[in-house]
């Protein structure tokens, strides 16, 4: 029986209850990274943990631009309980991953990201993944499909478009209200406007306040031009995407690319009400539910 979402706008399973309390990080492991083609260690390294038994299933949970592996800490645990060996990675340049004191644009193509992700698959012996992934940890699984092909098996996303296209003054506004206000404030900032969830807006901050200012500004410009459409199109596997009710500009984004993907027979997408850009963390119960019941449904 084909997958079939369990939820709508009109679902009404009970979420996890709100606090403002951060979990806990489990220990960190680390790949360093060697430049691509040219075979000399890059000063790189992603920090990533599991939880689960090697062995099982393999799925990865990816963050998004400016936060961390924290954002999934309870999904990580929750996915393991039931049978699956969860990878979550920091992205380069984010949470717990080091990179070297110069940075430049070529360190932060989405290339090299996908790159990166696939030493951490290498180093956990994973051939095939189970890919779930938030804003930019949707758009690297969008781009190890066409980078990677064969790497991922399920792909799940939410706040993620599959175009964007920024305006070069958005990234110079950006530095701009970071020099003036100061990373605490603009992670305040951060989690007001993208929850009004008392424990999405927790997390949201304390992985803002990790943020480096450089590292962003060089991501938003490797985000500013990219189309992954083919990619998507090409891929095979069964695709589910979210649609968070309140993720105003990314279903923006995804308005006139949706009707071509959903005449696919793999693509798939549900609109998930009181929910925003990281619906996880608003709406945990159920998101897990959609994914769970996805990732065990037949094709």
């Amino acid at each position: 029986m084909a997958y079939s979402p369990s939820l709508s706008t009109s679902a009404s399973l009970s979420s996890s209850p709100q606090d403002a309390s951060l979990p806990v990080l489990p220990p960190a492991r680390h790949v360093a990274h060697r430049d691509h083609g040219e075979g000399r260690a890059s000063g790189f390294a992603s920090a990533y943990y599991t939880v689960g038994e090697k062995g099982r299933p393999a799925l990865v949970l990816c963050h998004g631009l400016a936060a961390s592996g924290l954002q999934f800490v309870a999904d990580a645990h929750w996915f393991a309980e039931r049978g699956f060996h969860v990878i979550v990675p920091d992205l380069r340049g984010h949470g717990r991953s080091t990179y070297p004191a110069s940075l430049t644009d070529a360190d932060f193509t989405l290339t090299r990201l996908a790159a990166d992700l696939v030493d951490i698959l290498d180093a956990e012996g994973v051939t095939t993944t189970h890919w779930v992934g938030n804003s930019l940890g949707g758009i690297m699984g969008l781009v190890l499909m066409r980078d990677h092909p064969g790497r991922l098996d399920h792909f799940v996303s939410f706040g993620t478009a599959f175009r964007l296209k920024t305006p070069v003054w958005g990234i110079r506004a950006f530095k701009a209200i970071y020099r003036m206000v100061g990373v605490r404030t603009l992670a305040r900032l951060a989690g007001r406007m993208i929850s009004p969830n008392p424990h999405t807006r927790a997390v949201v901050r304390a992985m803002a306040m990790d943020m480096n200012i450089e590292v962003i500004a060089h991501l938003l410009k490797a985000l500013g031009n990219y189309d992954l459409r083919q990619a998507a199109r090409d891929f095979g596997g069964p695709m589910l995407m979210i649609r968070a009710e309140r993720d105003s500009s990314i279903n923006r984004a995804l308005k006139n690319d949706l009707p071509a993907m959903e005449k696919l027979d793999n693509f798939h997408s549900v609109l998930l009400a009181d929910a925003g850009h990281c619906a996880n963390l608003d709406q945990p119960d159920k998101v897990r539910r959609l994914i769970s019941d996805f990732l065990t449904s037949p094709s």
